[in-house]
């Protein structure tokens, strides 16, 4: 009895093979399955695994070309380039969905790195005050050390004093994570903006 897979060095014997299979009984080699593996072609008359990685060809039992699979890290990189493309038509229709006009987007693009700004210059206004009042605790601590000796002030005065210290490095971190934010929300504005004449010029009017 016929196995169900036939392994062919040469083409020249394919159309033995698609004889074989089709003599094999219609029910069975009604399609044929033209795999390569590491340079070695294969005809089977069953489907191969779906882990199956180099694609492979459906043939009919005349030996004509139905349908040609792709591998299966070409099936991944098409499926993602098709989600790809549909969340970039989504985030089109958004984009023209939120902004009536180009001055819409430019106006919110401003508020928000307004707001970034305005943030920005609450902190440093409160690290200039921070540091006036560590500037204070520092000068207290050196006179009581002075008389003290070094180490002796009192214990409330390095408390306080590194509190402010902590305060102030907060301060400065929180200041540079927003000085990142305020560029990642302008170079987002700045795609938005240049995607949004792009839409609006191909737009139909």
């Amino acid at each position: 009895m016929m196995t169900g897979t036939i392994f062919i060095r040469s083409l020249t014997f394919v159309t033995l093979v698609l004889v074989a299979l089709g003599a094999y009984g219609t029910a069975h080699a009604e399609r044929v399955y033209k795999l390569k593996d590491g340079g070695l072609t294969t005809y089977q008359d069953r489907a191969p695994d779906s882990n199956q990685d180099d694609g492979h060809e459906i043939l009919n039992n005349q030996g004509v070309v139905m349908e040609e699979i792709k591998s299966l890290e070409e099936r991944r990189v098409a499926r993602r380039l098709e989600q790809e493309l549909e969340l970039s038509k989504i985030r089109d229709r958004a984009l023209l969905a939120t902004f009536t006009t180009e001055a819409d987007l430019i106006r919110t693009r401003d508020d928000r790195v307004g707001m970034i700004d305005g943030l920005i210059g609450r902190l440093d206004d409160r690290i200039r005050i921070l540091s006036d009042r560590l500037d204070v605790i520092d000068k207290r601590v050196m006179m009581q050390e002075t008389s003290r000796g070094e180490d002796q002030a009192q214990e409330s005065l390095y408390e306080e004093q590194q509190s402010i210290q902590r305060n102030i490095e907060n301060a400065w971190s929180l200041i540079d994570a927003k000085a990142i934010e305020r560029t990642k929300v302008v170079e987002k504005f700045d795609k938005d903006l240049d995607r949004y004449r792009e839409l609006k010029t191909y737009q139909p009017r």
